[in-house]
């Protein structure tokens, strides 16, 4: 099924930045209301690698939209400046948070899009991004899928329950989510009454969906049988919960 991209700008919430994402929508669409899943990108931004992912998400008859987090279009190739990308949104989960929010706000005004049926999911940086979705709360998003990112949790304060599915599609091997990280996440799931299902992957370091991944001492390695299974898992996941 092929689809069409439409370029989108929409605001950041900030009153300065325009974020600009692309939407792809199925051409095989009527007048039926489809489901619209957010994909968030990795640190480097909204690179062709997300815009492949949502021409093949749409290709199983959803909206997928590409979101810009950082706004203006952003993207990074060079590997050292990683932590000077992360950093303003990783100590500032909050401003994280407003990005994502006014992602979801722009999905609700997509053409063809049902609003009661929305999920969003996300690779490394973008996992994380999603995760916080959920933890928000609120019944905008109703499943999230996060593919290799970080399982930290944020200092936003919020207690209540989180109303959105969560799968998290993990490596076994990766060492930037140790296991320490994983069980706290699965206790702060279970104290907030979360559906929540977490699949650890075998023989599997971060960033496993990425085929440029060769970084072993990092620990960042692409792995196709993973990448594939994953995929497959995050597709019956959202044709569950959306």
């Amino acid at each position: 099924m092929t689809s069409t991209a439409t370029p989108i700008d929409y605001p950041a919430g900030d009153g300065q930045t325009v974020c600009k994402g692309v939407y792809y929508t199925p051409d095989t669409a009527g007048t039926a209301l489809l489901p619209v899943v957010l994909i968030c990108h990795a640190w480097d931004g909204l690179l062709q690698e997300v815009h492949d992912k949502a021409q093949k998400l749409a290709a199983h008859g959803f909206i997928a939209f590409a979101i810009d987090v950082y706004g203006n279009g952003k993207t990074e190739t060079d590997f050292s400046q990683l932590e000077a990308t992360l950093t303003p949104y990783m100590a500032d989960r909050g401003l994280l948070l407003s990005r994502m929010q006014a992602a979801v706000a722009a999905a609700k005004t997509l053409p063809g899009a049902d609003t009661a049926r929305m999920g969003a999911m996300g690779y490394c940086f973008g996992g994380t991004a999603v995760l916080d979705l959920a933890r928000a709360g609120g019944t905008d998003i109703k499943g999230v899928a996060s593919f290799h990112g970080g399982l930290q949790g944020n200092d936003l304060e919020v207690n209540g329950p989180v109303n959105a599915s969560v799968l998290v599609l993990h490596g076994e091997d990766d060492p930037l989510v140790p296991p320490q990280q994983v069980q706290a996440f699965k206790a702060e799931m279970n104290s907030r009454a979360a559906d929540w299902q977490l699949v650890a992957y075998s023989n599997t370091m971060h960033a496993f969906t990425r085929p440029e991944a060769n970084n072993p001492d990092f620990g960042a390695v692409y792995n196709a049988r993973t990448d594939r299974r994953s995929w497959r898992a995050m597709l019956d996941f959202f044709n569950e919960v959306i």
